[in-house]
């Protein structure tokens, strides 16, 4: 595992490449001046010969297309060490108001797969198989899980057309609902019926055919409440994709293709497209555009949701088109997956921790560290931490190994990364406490709130494990006027917190796996 304490590269800035850039411009001024000086003639002609040569070629000078990646570092977790407390991204500290210059930007680091791309006849050209020459098709149904989606079918030699998955039968059947769902904003909701059907001959499946290599996962998360809330990206979107996974026992590897079905690209440069590179390891996600509807996309091997309508007709189609094979007829390595390699949001944890050095799984934290690890969330813009140097130093002298971190000054991997090295997280309320669910299973979340109530804390938020707690500000640091519920929002961004370090230091010593097993006489006073 890589060692914390390790020297860590701190990616050049934009600032450093304009520095660079013009020390370059001036070494080579000065370097063209010396080298023509005495030698007037011959930099004439070859000036001269320079403009010919862009006469004569104009398109030279055309602009290129850049690469979506152009200009990108690579991922890396940087800290520092001050006084005994890490600090990540290094630059960042107490102090600070704003990201460091000299931090990795969230949004600028190396991705294979942060462009969702389109899915037409041109663009298809390198996946193209020559199709299974009016092969049947084979279909297996999976219903497995309480949420949605709550069916999977496992297909073979099957064809998409609009919103029609064509199953190569030796009968015309069907069609049968698959699919009734919406997504998008629930005041602006976009719904859509899929169908399975039974047909005869490929000649039946309107549209040019396209058939395609690789195995398909054809989906379609809900994105209910947008791109860029990693609360709902996590909860919703990761794990409709889990449970997706999961109940097909489809794994995750280079030959996976992913198919959305939105008919738009959606996945980028947002908090769903990082987490979703994350998750894939950089394989390609499409999305079908309007000129390719009348297209009909056919899969050697596919994984398709379905929900909603009745499971009876789904699964009458799949046995009688499943009985036209000898058994096993269609088994072989890898579909489905049997030893699936996703399950959801701990599998991206994993993929984050091993791209910057650290060992994939989290184990408990009994089996890691001898002191406790207390992961401070201090934010830069909002719901700040008003005290936070006193929580610092009671941490510290508590003995326990304190890391503050700015979330917003770190790509996804290192969020992740440092936030599971952790026995505890401690932070204000707000979707990056989410990333509570990337600590070790036995892993504490100290959630704390700006008012001095928690009246709206009645259920299970972010959907912790079992050692959660909700410290409100201690009453005395907000007002003797101040009443439950106050006069604002619980959870107002406008407010910053003031921090209650008895209730945090009590709870730390009750419920952090490692502290709580300490004798009372290695215990700081504060408890």
């Amino acid at each position: 595992m890589a060692s914390e304490e390790s020297r860590m590269l701190i990616p050049r800035s934009g600032a450093d490449d304009a520095e660079d850039g013009d020390a370059d411009d001036a070494e080579l001024r000065s370097s063209r001046s010396s080298s023509c000086s005495g030698r007037a003639a011959l930099c004439a002609a070859l000036c001269v010969l320079a403009v010919g040569v862009l006469l004569l070629a104009p398109q030279a000078l055309a602009p290129q297309a850049a690469p979506d990646d152009e200009g990108d570092n690579p991922v890396a977790l940087t800290s520092s060490v001050i006084d005994a407390v890490r600090y990540v991204p290094s630059g960042f500290n107490l102090r600070s108001s704003e990201c460091a210059p000299f931090s990795m930007d969230p949004n600028r680091t190396v991705r294979a797969n942060m462009v969702q791309r389109q899915l037409t006849p041109e663009s298809s050209g390198l996946m193209r198989s020559g199709g299974p020459r009016e092969a049947r098709s084979s279909c297996s149904l999976h219903a497995c899980v309480p949420r949605p989606p709550t069916r999977v079918l496992n297909l073979e030699n099957v064809c998409l057309h609009n919103e029609t998955f064509y199953l190569l039968s030796d009968r015309d059947a069907g069609p049968v609902p698959l699919m009734e769902d919406w997504w998008g904003d629930p005041k602006a909701r976009t719904s859509y019926k899929r169908y399975l059907r039974e047909v005869k001959s490929e000649a039946q499946i309107p549209g040019r055919h396209v058939w395609l290599r690789h195995t398909w996962v054809v989906t379609s998360p809900r994105f209910r409440f947008g791109l860029g809330n990693i609360f709902h990206s996590i909860l919703e979107e990761v794990g409709w994709f889990g449970r997706m996974m999961t109940c097909a026992q489809a794994a995750v590897d280079p030959d996976t293709r992913y198919l959305m079905m939105h008919r738009r690209r959606l996945l980028g440069r947002n908090t769903v497209g990082r987490l979703w590179e994350i998750a894939t390891g950089g394989a390609g996600t499409y999305y079908i555009p309007g000129e390719a509807a009348d297209t009909a996309f056919c899969f050697q091997r596919a994984h398709v949701e379905s929900e909603g309508g009745e499971v009876q007709p789904i699964a009458a189609s799949c046995e009688h088109v499943a009985g036209l094979h000898p058994a096993g007829a269609h088994q072989w390595p890898g579909w489905p997956a049997g030893d699936r390699t996703f399950v959801g949001f701990l599998s991206i944890v994993e993929n984050a921790r091993a791209r910057l050095g650290f060992l994939p799984q989290v184990p408990p934290v009994a089996e890691l560290w001898a002191a406790p690890r207390v992961t401070v969330v201090h934010r830069l813009k909002n719901r700040k931490l008003l005290n936070v140097a006193y929580v610092v130093r009671a941490l510290r002298e508590a003995g326990f190994h304190v890391t503050v971190v700015a979330l917003e000054c770190m790509p996804l991997e290192a969020q992740l990364a440092a936030v599971s090295n952790s026995s505890t997280l401690l932070g204000v309320h707000g979707a990056g406490l989410t990333l509570g669910h990337t600590l070790p299973q036995d892993g504490l979340v100290i959630e704390l709130r700006s008012a001095p109530c928690t009246e709206e804390a009645r259920g299970v938020p972010y959907q912790m494990r079992r050692r959660h707690q909700i410290i409100p500000a201690p009453l005395s640091g907000v007002g003797p006027q101040v009443t439950c519920p106050p006069p604002w929002k619980y959870n107002s961004r406008e407010y910053d917190a003031v921090v209650d370090i008895d209730a945090v230091m009590k709870t730390i010593w009750e419920k952090d796996p490692i502290a709580s097993k300490w004798p009372l006489q290695q215990r700081s006073p504060r408890r």
